[in-house]
């Protein structure tokens, strides 16, 4: 991460003691920050996953947008292994959001459409489907994670992703 909007996030989330100060710390740096928009929108296409810089450069982006943002600040300060991007199903509409889930002690979801980080229970318009991280893609069934491999890079969108960060 280059920007230093971005390098500030990150050094004021390391100085933040706990685990729910820096999920809280990041979660509304962003929803404050970036205006929902569609992909075909913002980048012409009809999905791209932004890299952290793309989307504080053009202030802008969707649900996945967020969620990619948070994971890579939060797993910069340390968290990685304990959160889980998430695709799920938004009951109420049908939609597909990618949100973010902290797995710790509980599993907490950070997405763009609430502004307060709720328990995955409180979040019953919410129902997890596939989760993955640097380590691993998992299925939710019957309430718990079942890892599926240990090689997320399966997902063609994440690994493009990856490549571009690296550049």
């Amino acid at each position: 991460m280059e920007s230093p909007t971005l390098k500030n996030l990150v050094s004021a989330t390391k100085q933040t003691e706990s685990d729910i100060g820096k999920l809280e710390l990041v979660n509304q740096f962003f929803n404050n920050r970036i205006r929902y928009d569609l992909d075909s929108n913002v980048w012409g296409v009809k999905e791209y996953w932004a890299t952290p810089d793309e989307l504080i450069e053009k202030g802008v982006g969707d649900c996945d947008d967020y969620a990619l943002a948070k994971y890579f600040i939060l797993k910069d300060v340390g968290l990685g292994r304990v959160l889980k991007l998430v695709y799920g199903r938004l009951l109420t509409t049908s939609e597909p959001p990618l949100f973010l889930l902290y797995d710790g002690p509980q599993s907490l979801v950070l997405d763009n459409k609430i502004d307060s980080i709720l328990t995955l229970q409180e979040r019953s318009d919410l129902l997890p489907i596939l989760g993955f991280n640097h380590v691993g893609l998992w299925t939710f069934h019957r309430g718990t994670w079942e890892l599926l491999t240990t090689n997320s890079k399966r997902l063609v969108q994440w690994r493009e992703l990856l490549r571009r960060l690296k550049e």
